[in-house]
């Protein structure tokens, strides 16, 4: 009776076993139920490849196209972490996190989208530490292909929207490597620029500048009236970098198409003359008083008050800077003005204007909410996100299925100077070391602050490149 009994107990803890297995497989994909569904975990389920969260993680779904046979792998509970450095309180930027959160819902009911977001360039020291203690959100904006060099990224190539991507958006140096597509592109932007209080410019009569002479007259006339003529938020180096590097490439690329890579072999020196004549005339400016005198101790948005407010009649920033100015005219009570466009030249008139994304969207290659992730990527580049969010941005699609209505005309005008002017993908930082471009943002930030331009002093800059070329990920063309 006793062993009898042990037999029947044996029996019964099988057929349990097996009727656990089969509820396990149940609403799940073939093969792809071998990982803890329950989903308790903020970053998804230990043991759990993706595999079995929501459909193969071939990609071969959009955030659209979900597989409905997963119905468990759907409503299980989970965080999935999103990381970016520009996603602020203005409006537009509020209003894409809500449209992505809730769009997500659909997809995911019992699904939470932490966002890590790190305002500026220090987001990027913090990425890159992330990434090497395994900690990085699953998808995330980035700026440069270092990330897909050292494997933190996924290869995206076989996604579906890849096949609704435009010519620009397929030459974008900031998203494929080796062959391979890492992210999917943002907003089509323009490098940066001079965006100046048309109103201003016609009460004194002054032109658009096509050469720096005249950009210097502007100036001149503009202090006369008591006005400050540019706007500068340094205490964010990244406006600094902007700043220096949009002027430059309008003295180099333009002439010498190689520019960039002379400079990256070494066949033109950091302190080449045509690079010394930029600093020369940021050292006339800050001579003549063009700049605000708190240049180096406010941030962009404070540089920003003084543009909309009137008190300053340019300003050097991105293509969001008409939405932004919009904004900060309403929030500020300022009086309203039409907002004008021109890019920096050289003294024969040369300019050039770098187009791109500039800004992947990737997913951690060793995120454990693959399909999760791919879905959430998918979501925020399909039209109805992504139209309001490059609106909001002063940005261009870089999908053909997204169309943007610009409110502002100065869209128009930049347009025109994209497409009468020469255009590239890439900036002058693309073949240096983030080091170089540091000290060479350094040199611009010492002369802002007053002290007499040096040509030995980008000897700094020449030093990092010899150090850190190896880091160096030249546009993959």
């Amino acid at each position: 009776m006793k062993k009898r009994a042990i037999l029947l107990l044996a029996m019964m803890l099988i057929v349990v076993a097996a009727l656990a297995a089969c509820s396990g497989n149940s609403g799940g994909n073939s093969g792809a139920g071998q990982g803890d569904n329950s989903g308790t975990g903020s970053g998804g389920d230990s043991g759990n490849t993706g595999k079995n969260a929501g459909g193969d993680s071939s990609g071969s779904n959009s955030a659209g196209e979900a597989d409905d046979g997963g119905g468990a792998a759907k409503d299980k509970a989970f965080t999935i972490r999103a990381g970016a450095w520009f996603i602020d309180e203005r409006g537009h930027q509020v209003a894409f996190k809500k449209a992505v959160e809730e769009g997500y819902k659909k997809l995911y009911p019992n699904a939470t989208i932490q966002w890590d977001i790190t305002l500026g360039s220090t987001y990027f020291d913090k990425l890159k530490a992330q990434f090497a203690s395994d900690t990085a959100p699953d998808v995330t904006f980035y700026q440069t292909l270092d990330y897909a060099k050292a494997g933190n990224l996924m290869d995206l190539s076989g996604e579906p929207w890849v096949s609704r991507m435009n010519e620009a958006a397929k030459k974008d140096p900031t998203l494929s490597y080796e062959g391979k597509l890492f992210g999917a592109p943002g907003a089509g932007n323009i490098g940066g620029g001079i965006w100046f209080n048309k109103d201003l410019f016609d009460k004194l009569g002054i032109q658009p500048p096509k050469t720096v002479q005249e950009f210097l007259d502007a100036c001149e006339k503009i202090k006369a009236d008591g006005k400050t003529p540019i706007a500068l938020g340094f205490k964010d180096l990244w406006t600094a970098n902007m700043f220096l590097m949009n002027w430059l490439q309008s003295y180099t690329f333009p002439t010498d198409a190689d520019y960039g890579m002379k400079l990256y072999d070494g066949t033109v020196a950091f302190d080449d003359a045509v690079i010394q004549k930029v600093y020369q005339h940021v050292d006339t400016m800050k001579g003549k008083g063009y700049f605000n005198k708190n240049a180096l101790s406010i941030d962009w948005p404070q540089s920003a008050q003084l543009f909309a407010s009137g008190e300053a009649a340019m300003i050097v920033q991105g293509p969001w800077m008409p939405s932004a100015n919009a904004e900060n005219i309403e929030k500020g009570g300022y009086d309203k003005f039409q907002i004008g466009f021109f890019p920096f030249m050289d003294e024969g008139g040369k300019s050039s204007l770098t187009f791109a994304s500039g800004t992947g969207l990737g997913i951690n290659a060793k995120t454990k909410l693959v399909q999760e992730s791919k879905d959430l990527v998918a979501l925020m580049l399909s039209p109805e996100v992504m139209a309001p969010w490059l609106e909001g941005e002063g940005g261009l699609p870089m999908f053909t299925d997204v169309n943007v209505k610009f409110a502002d005309p100065v869209m128009d005008t930049v347009k025109q100077y994209l497409d009468g002017g020469l255009t590239l993908p890439y900036g002058l930082t693309a073949f240096m070391p983030t080091s170089s471009a540091n000290a060479m943002v350094d040199v611009l930030t010492k002369v802002v602050s007053g002290v007499k331009f040096n040509p030995a002093d980008l000897k700094s800059a020449q030093d990092a490149m010899a150090k850190d070329k190896a880091a160096v990920v030249l546009p993959q063309f």
